[in-house]
């Protein structure tokens, strides 16, 4: 009985493991300000990108580190295996540290600077809440 018990309380606790940290919020770069529950982490879309062209997002006003906690990049590549030079999709991912407001930014750089013609220069600013 109480092997039985111990294993019903594992899987209980593995599937609320499971369900914390499937809790994301996905914007788009675009998005002005999103409101996060507590423990529902923040993914900002950035959608293809060709690091291979020297296209990139770069983070450029971190967030309050009492309300999310660093930023990380994640990329999923888009070209099949073994090929170079295909986008990628990418996301930055916020995990909630605690309640409150605080301000994101990212810039797009291509080869490593802002781009000249105007309009091909872009930011994103995200006003993000956590309650």
């Amino acid at each position: 009985m109480r092997t039985a018990l111990l294993l019903v309380g594992a899987v209980v606790m593995a599937a609320g493991l499971a369900s914390c940290a499937a809790a994301e919020k996905t914007v788009d770069y675009s998005a002005d300000s999103v409101t996060l529950a507590p423990g529902e982490a923040l993914v900002v879309d950035f959608g293809e990108v060709n690091a291979s062209v020297g296209q990139e997002w770069v983070l450029t006003r971190e967030p309050d580190a009492a309300v999310l906690g660093p930023g990380e990049e994640r990329s999923r590549y888009l070209g099949d295996d073994g090929m170079t030079g295909a986008p990628s999709e990418v996301t930055y991912r916020f995990a909630p540290v605690g309640e409150g407001t605080t301000v994101i930014e990212f810039e797009y750089r291509f080869r490593g600077s802002v781009p000249e013609e105007a309009d091909e220069q872009k930011t994103s600013r995200i006003e993000v809440t956590v309650k």
